[in-house]
């Protein structure tokens, strides 16, 4: 395991709540305060107390009026989902091999197999499907694809689609 990579012990300890995993995200999107995601304007942010229908993280841009959160305009937009949830399903995502179905990962998170392939849908749609950088001969893991086409061998003969054998049925 590389030194970037933290168990998921870890991220547990470091994210056990959705109050410590929206400071987390509000330090990683704005790192020097809240900026409106309709103006752009990082003055005048105004952060709306708690209330019985509203929980913490809610902030008012003065100028424009728009309320915004943490996940104003990003995947987590107008989802019901914890925040640690999502930032588990992220590392989930990241760190399984060979991608995590929906149902692997509903069962990890604890919420229905609808919801976690709702979450797979969001997170891959994030990762884009632009890939201007994977052009041309590409070498991944001494693997290479693409390229220009080797010639056929000589001394093999080609390959034929049946076996020459009679596919009719005996007679009786």
């Amino acid at each position: 395991m590389s030194k970037s990579t933290i168990s998921t012990f870890q991220l547990f300890a470091m994210y056990p709540d959705e109050e410590s995993a929206r400071v987390y995200l509000e330090g990683r999107i704005w790192p020097s305060g809240p900026i409106c995601p309709s103006c752009g304007s990082g003055e005048h942010i105004s952060a709306l107390g708690t209330c019985a229908t509203r929980k913490a993280g809610f902030y008012r841009c003065l100028p424009c009026g728009f309320d915004f959160t943490v996940r104003t305009n990003t995947v987590m937009e107008r989802s019901k989902v914890p925040l640690n949830k999502w930032l588990y399903s992220m590392y989930l995502l990241v760190t399984a091999r060979k991608g995590i179905s929906s149902l692997q990962l509903a069962k990890e998170i604890g919420v229905t197999q609808k919801t976690a392939w709702f979450i797979l849908g969001r997170l891959r749609e994030a990762c884009g499907t632009k890939l201007a950088k994977l052009q041309g001969t590409v070498e991944i893991d001494e693997t290479f694809i693409g390229g220009k086409e080797r010639k056929a061998s000589t001394t093999m003969p080609a390959r034929s689609t049946c076996s020459g054998t009679s596919m009719s049925s005996p007679s009786g």
